[in-house]
């Protein structure tokens, strides 16, 4: 009974609304509308209700590919975000192509300093959790270890993973 009280008194309080409104409004900002912007899509590709993408028109997929939960591609006014056919993201992997601001109130001067386009080769398969950073090509059949922060180019046919990701393995 006490469990029921408290889920009714959250479901009254202003916080729950306001959340849920902001919640609703960036799923349908940047998916929803996002996708059919998207400069790419090729057949049997696969977008998670929960992915979020900024700069669509700067977004390609190639075919047969996987946006899965939680992924944010963010590739910025002047950059782009190129996947080629069968790349797939784990939950929770975050790639940008762009730099990010200092503060929200000087939001147009950079931070990092770095934006650049990031090309996916095929076949790539990146671990839940991963981040992809500015200007970044990754080879064909690279397969990147989960949390791995990806900070230089990936050479095809091998394994990285860590932070900055390294190759550990190449592939025959």
């Amino acid at each position: 009974m006490r469990t029921l009280f408290l889920m009714i008194r959250i479901l009254l309080s202003p916080l729950f609304w306001v959340q849920s409104i902001k919640r609703l409004r960036f799923f349908v900002h940047d998916n929803v509308l996002a996708i059919p912007r998207l400069s790419k899509v090729g057949p049997k590709t696969t977008i998670s209700p929960s992915a979020s993408l900024a700069f669509p028109e700067n977004i390609q997929l190639g075919a047969d590919c996987l946006i899965n939960h939680n992924n944010r591609l963010y590739a910025g006014p002047n950059s782009r975000i190129i996947l080629s056919d069968g790349v797939m993201l784990g939950p929770d992997v975050f790639i940008t192509a762009d730099h990010f601001s200092l503060s929200m109130e000087n939001c147009t001067e950079a931070h990092s300093g770095k934006a650049g386009d990031i090309r996916m080769g095929k076949n790539v398969r990146v671990g839940a959790h991963s981040v992809i950073l500015p200007g970044i090509t990754i080879g064909d059949n690279v397969a990147i270890g989960a949390g791995s922060v990806v900070t230089k180019d990936i050479p095809a046919n091998s394994i990285a993973a860590g932070n900055p990701a390294r190759v550990v393995k190449q592939r025959p």
